[in-house]
């Protein structure tokens, strides 16, 4: 089943992946778990948590052999404008930043409900949060292309930010992990009014390279919009598994033992 995805999503499925660098490679022994994009990947495909209707998005991990767990870190992918919009036109200065308290969740594995086929993560093991400074997206290209152009030479309408949580404990094997933040109508605390948080999204990667998903093909999140996932047995409105229509898209993670 194809799924339906949000705008925001949408617009950037055509985001260009540059290969590692040699440089990159180099650090792989440190990760215990890598989804993040190659670098110089200037944008990914991306759901937000405004136009999505979630509070938590992320995935369950095989991580590879290691030690304690330094950090985790998040791609994310902002289509913020400080003035007018990625849709419509957007107009912001360049290297300007808002800030964003963003939380990172990890959870013990998850166990499926034998009667519901609801598979839902553990308990909480860990809770960080950290205000991020999130770049607005570039001005639009011309008052005829809302895009911008970014430095592969293609047009994007949101740019990709990797953000980094310290975490510095043992995690088992087999964990949850998820992020979420405030927007108008989404978060644990809705903020009730604009904020460029609205148009900020988790970023979603083409594969692993290292490390394992227990279950590919699928995200864990909480969306209240049932239209979004593919029914049954993932419910709606609650953190859980979903298993439909998300071949091809990873939640974008790294897990680094340093």
């Amino acid at each position: 089943m194809k799924k339906y995805l949000p705008l925001a999503l949408a617009g950037v499925v055509g985001a260009t992946m540059i290969a590692p660098s040699i440089a990159g490679a180099a650090i792989t022994h440190r990760m215990a778990y890598d989804s993040l994009p190659a670098k110089g990947t200037v944008t990914l495909p991306s759901l937000g948590a405004e136009s999505s209707a979630f509070n938590q998005l992320g995935g369950e991990v095989i991580l590879r052999s290691h030690n304690t767990i330094g950090h985790v870190k998040v791609e994310m992918v902002s289509f913020a404008c400080q003035h007018g919009n990625w849709a419509t036109g957007c107009s912001s200065k360049a290297g300007a930043t808002f800030k964003a308290p963003i939380t990172l969740n990890l959870y013990r594995y998850s166990k499926t409900n034998t009667t519901t086929g609801e598979t839902k993560p553990g308990r909480l093991i860990t809770s960080v949060t950290r205000t991020f400074s999130i770049r607005y997206r570039p001005s639009s290209q011309s008052t005829t292309e809302t895009r911008y152009m970014g430095r592969d030479g293609v047009l994007h309408n949101g740019i990709g930010q990797v953000i980094s949580f310290p975490v510095h404990r043992d995690l088992a094997t087999d964990v949850v992990w998820t992020v979420g933040y405030d927007t108008t109508s989404s978060g644990l605390h809705p903020l009730g009014v604009a904020s460029p948080t609205n148009d900020l999204n988790v970023g979603l990667s083409p594969a692993v390279r290292v490390g394992h998903d227990r279950f590919p093909n699928s995200i864990m999140w909480d969306t209240r919009a049932a239209s979004l996932s593919g029914g049954s047995p993932f419910v709606a409105g609650e953190l859980n598994l979903d298993s439909h229509g998300w071949a091809g898209y990873v939640p974008a993670a790294r897990f680094t033992q340093r």
